[in-house]
């Protein structure tokens, strides 16, 4: 509930600074992409980096929780990025939804359980041009100015770590862990999202 209210405020300012610069998205973005407070459990975070020479987005999922977490690295964001949704926020206020057209059209992975202790961390990169497009609701978003972009990622997840003899595609994932964040796009990032 805090979280939703927090979200409502942030927008509400966007929504304000049409008259006046304000606080710019940067900054914002910094104080809200640290995982928020509240009960253990598993965080992500979500940051633009720029190793080798390109833009990335790099993901750090961390078990905050204090147990075990079974989960199917297979659907980790950085191997694919197509459970995204979400919205990209202009400084004016002006959103862009995010999300794929149909999910059914793309090649998924086999399931992959792995166990994730508590306080163990797993991080991996993904370009921007994979970050899904949903060009059936709205105009692109634009490629000439910084961006929020606010994000959700559902991961699932298993009851217990399957015994080394069973295979993956017995295994029935009962839940899945839904993360959200908000992560800042300079506009050179929002020049290597694709069209």
């Amino acid at each position: 509930m805090k979280k939703s209210v927090s979200w409502m405020v942030c927008f509400a300012l966007l929504g304000g600074c049409t008259h006046d610069p304000g606080p710019d998205l940067k900054s914002l973005a910094s104080g809200l992409e640290n995982p928020w407070p509240g009960p253990h459990r598993p965080s992500m975070t979500i940051t633009v980096r720029e190793p080798e020479g390109r833009l990335v987005l790099h993901c750090r999922l961390q078990n905050d929780s204090l147990k075990a977490l079974a989960l199917d690295q297979s659907q980790l964001p950085w191997k694919q990025s197509i459970y995204f949704t979400g919205t990209i926020v202009t400084f004016s206020g002006r959103t862009y939804p995010i999300g794929p057209v149909a999910v059914l059209a793309y090649i998924v992975a086999s399931p992959h359980p792995v166990s994730l202790a508590p306080n163990e961390v797993l991080e991996g990169d993904f370009e921007l041009r994979y970050l899904p497009k949903n060009p059936m609701v709205g105009p692109r978003p634009p490629q000439d100015e910084d961006t929020l972009l606010a994000w959700s990622y559902d991961l699932r997840t298993y009851p217990q770590m399957p015994l080394p003899d069973s295979s993956p595609h017995d295994l029935q994932p009962t839940q899945s862990v839904r993360f959200v964040g908000i992560t800042f796009l300079p506009k050179e990032a929002m020049r290597e999202l694709a069209p």
